[in-house]
């Protein structure tokens, strides 16, 4: 029961999920027009779909053993796909948008994968963890939002542990990570 409960977490947890969800709730309290919400979603799904595809592929031709990307020898090909599709899509939306949110954020969430690849030969950053803190930033200032963010941050820092997909000291560099790029966020965008 444990363990379906830490899965279940760690899948809505995910970060195409929490950040996808931070973004939308994100940009409709900034007033976002209804068109540019759905640009936006639109926009996130074709990242998503880019991400779980990816990893998918890399599962069926046995590359990895499981989408999660979890063994340390599977982290430096997901890490740099996850970095050059981040800085192609910051580049993009820096172009296409008006709002400077989105391509901020996707530039932020590169630069967080570099570091996590950066650092890689000494701890196997939590993305998980990582994410969960800069999708709770980026719901700042909506108070009930970054509260309900904040919890589920521990949640799925708690599943990722209970999982055993990662050590303490992963989670803790995620969760640096995560709230180095979540107060750059807020700051840059403020």
């Amino acid at each position: 029961m444990r363990t379906a409960i830490a899965r279940a977490i760690s899948i809505a947890g995910h970060p195409v999920v929490f950040m996808s969800v931070a973004a939308l709730i994100a940009a409709s309290t900034h007033g976002a027009p209804l068109v540019q919400m759905w640009l936006l979603g639109m926009a996130l799904a074709v990242l998503a779909i880019a991400v779980v595809g990816y990893t998918f592929i890399q599962v069926r031709a046995g590359r990895w053993a499981h989408v999660d990307a979890s063994a340390r020898s599977e982290r430096p090909r997901l890490n740099f796909f996850l970095a050059t599709l981040f800085l192609v899509s910051a580049t993009l939306s820096w172009f296409l948008m008006r709002d400077r949110h989105m391509p901020i954020a996707l530039l932020l969430s590169a630069l967080l994968i570099v570091v996590a690849l950066l650092l890689a030969r000494w701890v196997k950053v939590s993305l998980h963890a990582a994410f969960a803190v800069f999708a709770t930033a980026i719901l700042w200032p909506v108070l009930l939002a970054v509260l309900a963010g904040a919890v589920m941050t521990g949640a799925v820092v708690w599943s990722r542990l209970a999982l055993g997909r990662h050590v303490p000291a992963d989670v803790i560099a995620g969760l640096v990570l995560g709230l180095g790029a979540g107060v750059t966020y807020v700051a840059w965008v403020a």
